[in-house]
């Protein structure tokens, strides 16, 4: 379904409203025209067999709702993580000497420019930034490699490689969260449970054929209003409603306003 986010959402919502509701209403028409209606005289036969399809698809539509919101929240909540445990980073190097706490600030400011202004344009796309992979490794390996020379300093880098973890494993959870959707098959589940719940209301007696049309029209809108609302969530880093890197943003301006310049790698 990523093919949704080529369309601006005022254009794709009311779009997909309008599709839904008049294959309802299309399907009614026929009916009442072609259809007998004889065959069912009491609503009382038609009601319980809707009502039963009906909660199934509240059900099942609700859980979706539910499930892809709860993920949208913890993606926000991820790079809320990555961009917190980036700048405790930043600030823990102060403690580092002198050419690694400023190669590590360095590269941790440029790596932030590098989410914000590079990565996340693409990840509109599926995509990711081969740059900031390379620069979170490059950062890595530079704690690593450091071998410091007292128990201090030891602490320090014990601390400053766990952080360095936290915001790599946080990018990679970001990325994942990124390219994994709802599968094709629950669509196809999602489609034909709304499908057949829509045409029972056509078995329905109404002798008023508008207040037929719109109780039908009525639902399907219904139906479509949560499909597009589970669409757009389902890639929280894609669409109208995409998660913002403002956490990078603002560690951005947190290192600039604490006095750092990024360009002489000190204060």
């Amino acid at each position: 379904m990523t093919w949704i986010y080529a369309f601006p959402s005022w254009v794709f919502a009311p779009a997909a409203v309008a599709v839904f509701c008049a294959i309802a209403a299309g399907g009614l028409l026929l009916v009442r025209r072609y259809g007998k209606a004889e065959r069912i005289t009491h609503n009382d036969v038609a009601g319980p067999i809707v009502g039963t399809a009906g909660t199934i698809l509240a059900v099942v539509l609700s859980f979706m709702v539910v499930v892809v919101w709860q993920e949208y929240d913890a993606s926000a909540g991820n790079v809320q993580r990555e961009a917190s445990a980036m700048a405790d980073l930043h600030h823990l190097a102060l403690g580092l000497p002198g050419p690694l706490r400023a190669g590590l600030q360095r590269d941790l400011d440029r790596y932030a420019d590098l989410i914000v202004n590079d990565e996340w344009p693409l990840m509109e796309h599926g995509g990711r930034s081969l740059q900031a992979h390379q620069l979170a490794y490059a950062i890595e390996r530079d704690l690593v490699t450091y071998d410091p020379p007292t128990a201090h300093l030891e602490a320090l880098q014990a601390q400053a490689v766990r952080l360095v973890e936290t915001f790599a494993d946080a990018r990679r959870q970001r990325l994942f969260d990124n390219d994994q959707g709802i599968p094709p098959l629950m669509w196809l589940a999602m489609l034909t449970l709304s499908a057949i719940t829509i045409a029972f209301t056509y078995l329905f007696r109404v002798d008023n054929a508008r207040a037929h049309l719109f109780m039908t029209v009525g639902l399907s809108a219904i139906v479509a209003v949560i499909f597009v609302l589970i669409a757009e969530l389902d890639y929280p880093f894609r669409g109208d409603i995409r998660i913002a890197p403002d956490a990078f943003v603002h560690v951005q301006a947190t290192i600039h306003e604490s006095g750092y310049d990024p360009a002489k790698g000190d204060f």
